[in-house]
């Protein structure tokens, strides 16, 4: 058996992986995606549908950038493989890129609630797609319907972020890693990348494999790099791939 639960980022929503679900789905994958509920969409944390002593169970937990820290702890823990999209175990580099990264989020933070909050998000959403394209539509679709408590969340969830010293909790050392990088991610810090390295191998039986993605920003948008992951997955290869 072959199931997935993925989580999104950080004002993102599950809406985000309907070319992913397209393209698993087909392939006999079964699919499940986990919801904060900044927004309309009702807050929603699935649970594995196969027992852990199913044969040649597969549990894969795919999350994006801050949904390593967001995602179930217990889905994490009892996951076989994890991909780490754009991921990160400290989201404030601790060198040279600390005040820059400090700086941005803070003014984020004190944004949030205020005039200035759709313009602010507006502009989270284009930098996270660049240097690809993201609809109009798709953009304003993250602006409207922030609830009240969608909003608390939201600023809890940065504040999570803010906070973010070490690898999401509940990460099994078995699991077989996944480390995805964009190579024109706009959110990441390059110091920040480099620490989820290290800091998967001292926690990991297993050294974690790396996909280096060209032309893609922070989000994932082009049918062959979800692709290229699906292969992983289906082909737990030895080898780095670059």
């Amino acid at each position: 058996m072959k199931e997935i639960i993925a989580m999104h980022g950080w004002a993102g929503d599950s809406n985000q992986w309907a070319n992913w679900v397209k393209i698993f789905k087909c392939c006999e994958w079964e699919w499940q995606t986990c919801e904060r509920g900044y927004k309309a969409l009702s807050p929603h944390t699935p649970k594995w549908n196969h027992n852990s002593n199913t044969v040649n169970l597969k549990r894969v937990a795919i999350c994006h950038s801050l949904g390593s820290h967001l995602i179930d702890k217990q889905v994490l823990h009892s996951a076989t493989h994890v991909v780490l999209i754009n991921s990160f175990s400290r989201f404030i580099p601790s060198g040279k890129e600390n005040r820059p990264v400090q700086m941005v989020l803070n003014k984020m933070m004190n944004t949030i609630n205020t005039p200035n909050e759709a313009s602010m998000l507006r502009k989270f959403h284009v930098k996270a797609y660049k240097p690809n394209h993201i609809d109009a539509k798709a953009i304003e679709s993250n602006l409207i319907n922030i609830s009240e408590i969608g909003r608390v969340r939201l600023k809890n969830d940065l504040i999570r972020l803010i906070n973010s010293t070490s690898l999401p909790t509940g990460l099994n050392t078995h699991a077989n890693v996944l480390i995805v990088n964009s190579e024109e991610d706009y959110i990441l810090a390059n110091q920040t990348k480099v620490k989820l390295a290290e800091d998967l191998k001292q926690h990991l039986e297993l050294l974690p494999k790396t996909i280096n993605l060209q032309g893609e920003g922070h989000s994932i948008t082009k049918i062959k790099n979800i692709k290229k992951i699906k292969h992983w997955l289906e082909f737990d290869h030895a080898k780095n791939m670059v």
